[in-house]
């Protein structure tokens, strides 16, 4: 399962999740795919954010969360970032010499952070580690493979109960499938956060 097929589980699970019934009344047709979910947050063992970010953090989107310094650490050199926002607002970078990738999702609030991933990818994921906060934030890694030694490895990290963003990480051609790449995976975001924080004034 790549970055855009998790993109669209998170997606679809989200458009569900918005147009089941809420406590109040029934659901209708015409209720928006981008409805949030009726259920209070945290939920399916997901974290709580403790010290969530401002909404307003994903107002520039993923090409603008990691910096040319940041890209020249990770790839080797500061590509420039691939836009698509077919399913959510992601963005790619991919090395021009080594072939590495990165890639990464924003997830607004209509998809319920860290608990639609814990509630719908979680049961998918042959590997799934809940991993130490970055940075003050709860995320978790998990690949469609056993590991450790993958292709890719995602992490997906919390900034609100409800906004969330994905890192995947695919290493260069010489180490794919000879190593983990779920640490490069967590250094990208831990590059995002500190890219978000600052955004935030923090």
């Amino acid at each position: 399962m790549n970055l855009r097929t998790i993109v669209g589980v998170l997606a679809l699970a989200a458009l569900a999740a918005g147009c089941s019934a809420p406590d109040n009344g029934p659901a209708t047709s015409s209720a928006p795919a981008t409805a949030p979910s009726a259920q209070s947050l945290p939920y399916g063992g997901a974290p709580k954010v403790e010290n969530p970010l401002p909404d307003t953090v994903f107002s520039d989107g993923p090409c603008q969360a990691l910096t040319p310094d940041q890209l020249t650490f990770q790839l080797g050199s500061a590509v420039p970032g691939k836009p698509d926002n077919s399913a959510v607002p992601s963005c790619d970078w991919i090395s021009p010499d080594t072939h590495a990738r990165i890639g990464l999702s924003f997830f607004g609030k209509d998809n319920d952070g860290l608990s639609n991933v814990y509630a719908n990818v979680r049961p998918q994921m042959k590997r799934f580690d809940v991993l130490p906060p970055i940075q003050g934030f709860p995320a978790v890694a998990y690949s469609t493979q056993p590991g450790p030694i993958t292709n890719s490895c995602d992490v997906n990290v919390g900034v609100t109960d409800r906004l969330s963003f994905m890192v995947e990480a695919a290493p260069g051609e010489t180490k794919l499938n000879k190593i983990d790449p779920c640490p490069l995976a967590v250094s990208v975001a831990g590059n995002v956060i500190t890219t978000l924080k600052q955004k935030a004034g923090r």
